[in-house]
């Protein structure tokens, strides 16, 4: 699911755990709109003054049970906007990398084979790195597990190698 469509959804859940606490709170505690919603809104954000509390045996029962909802709810929906912030800043990095033309230095960097040309695969590894997608050690270990593969060291996996390396 996209991040927005998370953060909308959880977000959601937040107005309508006030709206059920505004509820509960006016028809079973007999308080009126506005302290109805200052309270839920209150509880809900768990910031809770202590200037209202539920007197009635009902009540008591459900905000036993709304409040651990509700609380979990705000948790999430902070949860997720903290990773919208992430995903956006990860979005310019990655739009800003991919904008770069490749200088003497990087084109350097990403001629693994020191061949004197960056192959398409060279290019594409260079630029997960850069991104941070992947590590060296990523990169090591599948390279090892490539060579073990490549029974005939050319350079390839062959059907033979990979029938070769099931027996």
């Amino acid at each position: 699911m996209r991040i927005r469509m998370k953060v909308a959804l959880a977000l959601g859940v937040v107005v309508l755990c006030i709206g059920i606490g505004v509820g509960v709170m006016h028809f079973v505690e007999e308080l009126d709109w506005l302290d109805s919603f200052y309270l839920s809104v209150m509880s809900v954000t768990t910031v809770g003054y202590g200037d209202r509390a539920f007197k009635s045996m009902p009540g008591r029962i459900f905000a036993s049970i709304w409040l651990l909802v509700s609380t979990l709810a705000v948790a999430r929906a902070f949860l997720y906007l903290a990773e919208a912030r992430v995903d956006k800043r990860h979005r310019k990095m990655a739009k800003w990398v991919l904008g770069q033309d490749m200088t003497v230095a990087e084109f350097l960097a990403a001629d693994i084979d020191n061949n004197g040309f960056v192959s398409k695969s060279e290019y594409v590894i260079y630029k997960l790195k850069e991104l941070g997608k992947v590590s060296e050690k990523d990169i090591s270990q599948i390279c090892n597990k490539f060579d073990r593969l490549d029974s005939g060291n050319c350079g390839k996996i062959t059907l033979a190698d990979l029938m070769e390396n099931h027996h």
